[in-house]
């Protein structure tokens, strides 16, 4: 099993071993877990066994500039048309499916995306849902979970667009921000992939990654290795 190297805070340090596949990506529940654990991990372990990793945790739009950059080799759930450069595969790993929360009285009347209209919803910084919600939305991105399920507790925004295994990991770990609150799932879904530096090494990564992936998908493996990770096959693209 290759060795895992794991970083909550991006040093000013060169990436220089050639052996190493240095990662960046934001925490995701089940996904990019802060131990190492988590699906996107599990697939860098099946497709590249002869590599080491390191993994530097941090906000996702930053994980897209570091790419972009050259400073890192591979980000983690990631789509071409978020990069200006990048070598993104043409396999998808998963279908990135994003939930609603609301306050219970709001998801007794809810609908449709368009009774978002002239109410405030809020996401993460860098998630960028402006343009798939409906004219007349209110939207704004903050940094920080717990200070978006605040606002919402006193009814400062209406909706918080996130992963409903995030926030309810959150809500479990920090019983004070707990309020009479309900998920709408699955109100937006998008393939995402791994997106891999326009480096020499990236592309060698990518030509890796291409040549596996049809092996794991039409073995079932892939499947497995999701259900494995996350319990839930939900997200499966195929």
């Amino acid at each position: 099993m290759p060795r895992l190297s794991i970083f909550l805070l991006l040093f000013n340090t060169p990436f220089v071993a050639a052996s190493n596949i240095n990662i960046a990506t934001d925490f995701w529940e089940d996904f990019s877990n802060r131990n190492g654990i988590g699906y996107y991990f599990s697939l860098v372990e099946r497709i590249f066994p002869d590599y080491s990793y390191t993994a530097h945790f941090m906000p996702y739009p930053r994980s897209v500039a570091m790419l972009e950059k050259q400073q890192v080799d591979l980000v983690f759930g990631a789509s071409a048309d978020e990069f200006d450069k990048a070598n993104c595969s043409q396999y998808l790993i998963e279908r990135d499916v994003t939930d609603m929360l609301v306050s219970a009285t709001f998801a007794n009347s809810y609908q449709s995306l368009d009774d978002l209209v002239g109410k405030r919803v809020v996401s993460h910084l860098g998630y960028d849902w402006a343009d798939s919600l409906p004219e007349g939305t209110s939207y704004d991105e903050y940094s920080d979970l717990s200070q978006m399920i605040k606002l919402l507790k006193v009814g400062r925004v209406d909706a918080i667009l996130d992963y409903r295994d995030d926030v309810e990991a959150l809500l479990d770990s920090s019983p004070s921000l707990k309020g009479d609150f309900a998920f709408i799932d699955s109100v937006f879904g998008y393939g995402t992939t791994f997106c891999f530096s326009t480096t020499e090494k990236g592309a060698m990564l990518l030509n890796q990654f291409e040549q596996a992936m049809p092996l794991l998908i039409e073995s079932g493996e892939l499947h497995q290795i999701m259900m494995d990770t996350t319990d839930s096959d939900v997200d499966y693209p195929y």
